[in-house]
This record gives structure tokens, sequence and C-alpha cells, in this order.
């Protein structure tokens, strides 16, 4: 069991004790405006399954569309990847076919032959 899994039996515990205590000091049904009269631990009850949807939902939504967008985003990798050419350190020919590979570097230098001279 996680922590968090852990802190919400432990506060569902309490709620519930909580409201046992309630019901015992006052048993008599609440009368709501508009409605039946209601024993107070429905009303408690109702009133807090209410107030979890109303803090779940939106967070269960987000969490919907981020894991369709993610699954999306994955497919178009995987389909954008398909088309890019392997690069295998192991090859001899150029990458691009019309240029001719290049000789191997004899030394680490750059050739400062073709730099632009900067004497002036």
């Amino acid at each position: 069991m996680n922590a968090q899994r852990i802190t919400v039996l432990v506060v569902l515990t309490l709620v519930a004790v909580y409201v046992a205590i309630v019901h015992q000091a006052n048993p008599v049904p609440i009368a709501l405006p508009g409605l039946l009269s209601l024993p107070l631990w429905l009303i408690l009850l109702g009133t807090g399954l209410l107030a979890y949807l109303a803090g779940w939902l939106p967070g269960a939504i987000r969490t919907w569309r981020l894991r369709r967008e993610r699954g999306r985003l994955e497919r178009r990798i995987e389909e954008l990847e398909s088309h890019l050419p392997s690069y295998d350190a192991q090859r001899t020919e150029p990458i691009i076919p019309d240029r001719a590979a290049a000789p191997p570097s004899t030394s680490g230098t750059r050739d400062d032959a073709d730099a632009p001279d900067s004497s002036a």
C-alpha cells in the first residue's frame, strides 16, 4: 500500500467515526427545504460524495485527455521514425547517395587554407 492510499483510508475512517458520533447525538431527521426529511448521516454522506466528485472529476478528465494526447504523439513519433534511415556507425557508403565519402582526416586541426584572411 502506498502512502496516499493509507492516508485516504485513515481520513475515511475518521469521517465514518465522526458521522457515527454525530448520528448518536442527533438521531432526529433533518428537514431540508425542497427535500424529504433525511437523517444527518445521509446528508453528510451525500455532501461528501458530491465534494469528492467535484474534486476528482476535473483531474480524471485531464488525465484522460493527456493520455489520449500522449498516445497520439507516440504514434506520430513511430510514424516519423519509420521514415528515417538507419545511421549505423559501420557504414562505409555515404548517407546521402549523391555525395562521395569523405576521406579520413589525418589531423585533428582545421584546414585554414579556406578560411578568410583576417589580417586586412
